[in-house]
């Protein structure tokens, strides 16, 4: 499409904007509005975030989505530098009426916010999170990327809150839902290349599965059988029409989308037929596509290719949603022979700021500073001792007038998990303002950190037994002496996070399980655990007459493995500024896979291209770390498969495990060792965790430990299980350790004894996910 000149765009559009019911004196009031910004020459960055959570019945409402647009409203304006003029948001939230999520509205939006401003050069991104559906396509193509699992003579659609009537007679119910072929068309219009859509929905399943929702509106509209969902006159009228402004025919329009998207690049929260998942993180909800992103992209050192962001997203995705017990897989789509995919990530080859787990907000006359932590960890924004340093857009320490480097603590949470509040309890605060960039300098972790077991309705009159039984295993003692419970059982409700699931199998549940996992279940009436999105977990089934009493009983070593687990990964998603790099390979394999590990001060490996490629059946796995500091380091290396087991890798020297631990200044170590006995060969297909652990002081505690359950087992060197011991123990001395090596390095400030300390200057901590393919 040749360039438009601005009164022609105007004129093109005055039509199809009276197609859609749309006010032209609005559209032109809101383009004489910008027309100064029109005449400008420099590049602008637009963006417009829809995000629903609220729709009418019969459509099921969504938790995460209104979140999703705040993750991706702060990435952008603080860490990609949108200008927030430039940021249209339309959620249910919203008390303005023109910033309801409806199809008015955001064709609307699109039309005046993207289309009417975007030039050639200018960046455009458009997020939507709410449920997708599908609809019968006039005039259906075949998805090529699709294969086989798609529904024929179906197009799928964006779901606006609109009511819908389902009363209507009839063997078709019209909809209100915004096409594919529509958002085509839309984005043709666009005259920038450099446009990024991102869609956190899916058309297939729906409902909830254990404590998460499915992003589908599924079979829920069709109030009665044999009926089809169609797509509303207005709608086919406004694709009509946008054709003829382009003076295209139908056969222009269907071979040029049957090619691929029209702009840009589009990246989707799952495959065809896969669903997308409103989940519970720590104390809020988000989509899992959409955390994963905005987290991992405040996260990165520097500008990365969208094909690196998309491999490594797609992996941690896929794990994360392997972890709660469902299949998710982002993907992504260039148009056509654009080479898009080789471009920076939004189409911004330069960021301009650094790394950051958050950023002050706002700093009241009182000294209180606010600040959003949308790149911290879940696991530990609950927190509220951890303490932050102050950063500016160089990625430079910020320091007052009396040259000390300013320190924030964390000392409160606000009625949003994402939003904290602190104080300055190091250098001059005068010197902080909003648009500061936070680094967590010391983290704090629960120091009784707890397995929370959802309640299956499945349980029904067993349930006070349960809780009952749960609450009084897993007894351990507090600093101070109080018996403390490593369970806490909850209702299931969507919105409260769980580690795993007690459920006692029946017709009902049977039906609501994750599809993948039904060949595996336990016959009627038998107690076992499940994921967070009712997966069945492997091996955790008793017999048909069990009492829950005795199932808990039976289930207490998967309950600490599952623990020890979870704590193992919280320590990994600390982040440090510790100088460490290196590398996950197959020894056997000179094809296979490499993946980086680095800290955040490391952005020498930012720019690489993705490292797409798996792990296979047979493969050998080492691990090589190389410590950039200038004093010795300690290293441990731990491997949780899929079954929450975990195995100590290394140091597999139990005669002397501090010794095979230490890696000197500037040395490289390769693990495991040649001389420790230890060959991981991986099998099968799926998912492990290999979680690293670097310290400046050796892990003591936790070695001795460890070195108990080697000489128990008649073995002085070779790996070892957790569960060959005690994996509450182990969990104990690893936290205590931690603490410890972090409080030494920390000696300069006061540190809560309710927590432990987790300093960016004494750990590092990483978890690398291996996906095996047979």
């Amino acid at each position: 499409m040749p360039s438009l000149k601005r009164r022609h765009f105007l004129q093109l559009f005055g039509s199809t904007l009276a197609t859609v019911g749309l006010s032209q004196a609005n559209f032109f009031s809101q383009a004489d509005r910008f027309g100064r910004v029109l005449a400008q020459t420099t590049p602008r960055k637009l963006a417009l975030l829809v995000g629903i959570n609220a729709y009418p019945d019969p459509v099921r409402d969504l938790y995460g989505c209104v979140n999703d647009v705040a993750l991706q409203y702060h990435l952008l304006v603080h860490r990609f530098r949108f200008n927030p003029a430039d940021i249209v948001t339309l959620a249910d939230t919203q008390t303005d009426p023109t910033l309801t999520p409806n199809r008015e509205n955001i064709l609307r939006a699109f039309q005046e916010h993207l289309i009417a401003q975007a030039r050639p050069g200018d960046v455009v991104v458009f997020h939507y999170s709410g449920h997708g559906g599908r609809i019968v396509d006039p005039n259906p193509i075949r998805i090529e990327a699709c294969g086989t699992n798609q529904s024929p003579g179906l197009n799928g659609t964006l779901v606006p809150n609109d009511l819908v009537d389902m009363n209507q007679a009839g063997s078709e119910i019209v909809v209100s839902d915004i096409m594919g072929r529509t958002l085509f068309l839309l984005s043709h219009a666009l005259q920038t290349e450099n446009v990024t859509m991102v869609l956190d929905s899916c058309y297939a399943g729906a409902g909830t599965r254990g404590n998460v929702t499915v992003r589908s509106v599924g079979d829920s509209r069709l109030a009665r059988s044999g009926v089809s969902l169609v797509a509303s006159q207005e709608e086919l009228a406004f694709q009509e029409q946008l054709m003829a402004d382009y003076g295209w025919s139908l056969d222009d329009f269907q071979q040029r989308r049957s090619q691929g998207i029209a702009k840009g690049v589009a990246l989707g929260s799952a495959s065809c037929n896969q669903e997308a998942v409103d989940a519970v993180f720590g104390n809020f909800n988000a989509g899992a596509f959409s955390y994963m992103l905005t987290r991992y992209l405040w996260q990165l050192p520097a500008a990365q290719e969208f094909t690196t962001v998309q491999a490594n997203l797609r992996r941690s995705t896929y794990a994360e949603a392997d972890l709660r017990g469902f299949e998710q897989e982002p993907v992504m789509e260039v148009k056509p022979g654009s080479e898009n995919d080789r471009q920076s990530f939004y189409f911004l080859p330069e960021w301009g700021t650094p790394a950051a787990d958050g950023v002050i907000t706002d700093v009241a006359a009182d000294g209180t500073v606010e600040f959003w932590l949308g790149g911290t960890a879940a696991q530990t924004l609950s927190d509220a001792d951890t303490i932050f340093a102050v950063w500016d857009q160089r990625g430079q320490a910020i320091a007052g007038a009396d040259g000390e480097a300013i320190a924030i603590q964390k000392s409160g949470i606000t009625g949003n998990p994402l939003v904290g509040r602190g104080t300055v309890i190091s250098g001059d605060p005068s010197s902080l303002q909003p648009g500061m960039f936070l680094r967590e300098r010391i983290v704090g972790l629960p120091a009784n950190p707890e397995l929370v077991v959802g309640l299956d309705p499945s349980l029904d009159d067993e349930s006070d037994a349960a809780i009952a039984a749960l609450t009084s295993v897993l007894q351990t003692t507090d600093a101070d002496g109080q018996s403390v419970s490593r369970l806490r059982p909850v209702t299931m409700d969507q919105q409260t996070s769980v580690d795993c699931i007690l459920a006692r199998m029946n017709d009902d549940l049977r039906q609501r399980v994750t599809p993948s996992t039904q060949a595996d279940l336990p016959g009627n009436e038998a107690y076992g655990l499940f994921t967070p999105a009712l997966a069945f977990i492997s091996r955790t089934d008793g017999s048909s007459n069990e009492a829950v009493t005795a199932a808990v009983n039976r289930l207490i070593p998967r309950f600490q493995t599952l623990l020890a687990a979870k704590v193992l990964r919280a320590i990994a998603n600390t982040t440090s500024d510790l100088q460490i790099s290196g590398e996950v390979f197959s020894a056997n394999r000179t094809s296979g896979p490499r993946l980086p590990i680095t800290t955040r001060t490391d952005s020498a490996g930012s720019r690489d291209s993705a490292i797409v490629q798996s792990f296979t059946d047979g493969d050998v796995m080492q691990l090589e770390i190389r410590n950039d500091e200038s004093t010795a380091l300690y290293t441990s290396c731990l491997l949780v498969n899929s079954r929450g087991e975990v195995d100590v890798l290394h140091p597999a020297r139990w005669d002397a495990p501090e010794e095979a631990a230490r890696v000197a200044a500037g040395e490289r170590l390769v693990i495991p060792r040649q001389q420790d006995d230890v060959v991981v060969t991986l099998r099968g297909s799926g998912f492990l965790e290999l979680i690293t652990l670097v310290s400046t002081e050796p892990l003591r505690n936790a070695l001795q430990g460890l070195q108990t359950i080697a000489r128990g087992r008649g073995q002085s060197r070779g790996s070892v299980r957790a569960s060959d011991g005690d994996p509450l123990s182990l969990i104990d001395d690893i936290l205590g350790d931690v603490d410890r090596a972090s409080r030494s390095g920390e000696a300069e400030f006061e540190i809560s004894s309710r927590s432990r300390t987790v300093s960016t200057r004494a750990i590092a901590a990483f978890t690398t996910l291996l996906e095996v393919r047979s």
